[in-house]
Parts: C-alpha cells; sequence; structure tokens
C-alpha cells in the first residue's frame, strides 16, 4: 500500500506539470497574437505530412500503420480566424486509394481554441504529443509565412505505393518486403491484380510539407490530407 500511495502523486503531479506547460506555451505562441492574426488574414500555406504508429521496420509502411496530418488556416462559420488540425487514415478499396472524409477522420483541432479537455475542436492538454505537433507545426507555420526563404509546393509529394497480391506474374516487376515481394500499386491497378494489403515507401519523403493555398478558393480544405473532403490518389 505504501507503494501505490507514494507513486499516485508523483504521476498526478507530472500529468499537470506537463498540461500547464502546454497553457503556458499556448498563451505566449496563439493567445498573445490573436488580434494580430485576425488583422493580418489566412496564411497562405498549409503544412501537411505524416505520422507512422508503431515501431518502423523499414521504409515500407502498412498502410493501417500511417496517418496523415494537415495544419492550415480558414475562416469559420462566424468569420473568425481558426487554425485546423486535422488528421486521418487511407483506406483502399475499389481501386481506389482515398485519404480523409468523415468516416476516416481522426481528429479534428481548432488550435487557436485554448486547450482543455479535448472535447469538440480543443486540443487536450494530455495529450502531450498532440499538443507538442500542433504547436511546433503552428510555429513553423508563421516562420514559413514570415520569410520568402523556405520551400513551398504548389502540389504535395505523395509516397510511392507498394501493395501484396500474392504470386506475382512473372512480366510485373517486385520488390522483397518482409519476404513477401510486393509489386507497385499502378501495375497492380492496371493489371487488376487483387490487392491483399498496401504498403507506403517513404523513403525520402519530408515529414512535413509546405503547400502553397490561395486564400480566395473555397476548396483549399480539400487539397489538404485529412480534409473533410475525399482525396481519390488512385484510379
Amino acid at each position: 500500500m505504501s507503494i501505490v500511495s507514494s507513486c499516485a502523486p508523483s504521476v498526478r503531479t507530472s500529468t499537470g506539470h506537463a498540461a500547464t506547460q502546454v497553457l503556458q506555451r499556448w498563451r505566449r505562441q496563439i493567445a498573445g497574437r490573436i488580434e494580430l492574426a485576425e488583422r493580418r488574414g489566412i496564411r497562405p500555406f498549409a503544412l501537411v505530412g505524416y505520422r507512422v504508429h508503431g515501431a518502423e521496420s523499414g521504409p515500407l509502411v502498412p498502410l493501417e500503420r500511417l496517418s496523415f496530418v494537415a495544419l492550415f488556416d480558414e475562416r469559420d462559420e462566424n468569420d473568425r480566424l481558426q487554425t485546423r488540425l486535422v488528421g486521418a487514415r487511407a483506406r483502399f478499396e475499389s481501386g481506389k486509394l482515398t485519404v480523409g472524409g468523415p468516416e476516416l477522420t481522426l481528429f479534428d483541432k481548432d488550435v487557436r481554441s485554448p486547450p482543455g479537455s479535448g472535447h469538440g475542436r480543443r486540443l487536450d492538454v494530455r495529450d502531450a504529443e498532440l499538443c507538442e505537433l500542433a504547436l511546433g507545426w503552428e510555429q513553423h507555420l508563421e516562420r514559413v509565412n514570415r520569410h520568402s526563404h523556405y520551400p513551398r509546393r504548389s502540389a504535395l509529394r505523395w509516397p510511392t505505393w507498394w501493395c501484396d497480391v500474392g504470386p506475382v506474374p512473372k512480366d510485373v516487376p517486385s520488390r522483397l518486403c518482409n519476404g513477401v515481394f510486393v509489386v507497385s500499386l499502378d501495375a497492380a491497378v492496371a493489371r487488376q491484380l487483387a490487392v491483399r494489403r498496401l504498403f507506403a515507401d517513404l523513403a525520402g519523403l519530408p515529414k512535413r510539407q509546405v503547400l502553397s493555398i490561395d486564400d480566395n478558393r473555397e476548396d483549399n480544405a480539400s487539397r489538404c490530407i485529412g480534409s473533410s473532403s475525399t482525396t481519390k490518389i488512385v484510379d
């Protein structure tokens, strides 16, 4: 009993300290320049990247262990500036690879709202990893907006997709992945091969890309991975 009682306070203290740090950073970084941000308006850039869930075991990552994240500005129905952090999974079905959409969205947060319990659009102060990602990416987006030397892209760079189709036809190029021969997704779709499992080749792919967007376009959100719109990668 003495061991349990001595450990419990330290866990609560550690969690509370981490939450306090998140709130303090949010106040310095976001709350301190809300009025300035409103006057400036939407930053014409988005950050888009990916997260790998679980230990990485090589350049090819199974689709079910991969998620995509996007951070971008937009105005809500009350014309209030918000900075959305959206995470989404991907799904391959009927020859199409889709990212995002209502069924695949993991989270949709407004970084400009004070972190709290995590309900609704607020970040959860207890989720240190997601809060660090949100505030770190927002800080980087601000740097990109201020300094023109940061590389920007007009279109996203995607992973190269490979898949397990079982026995590989002799005339289809393949590579070995964890003891299984895989072929490119384009080749599988072109040959109408049954896809058993999909893999993303992340070699050389930046974990975070800067995408130039036009703040006059209504479909900017649909250009960012994980938005409410469905993105078809392979037709």
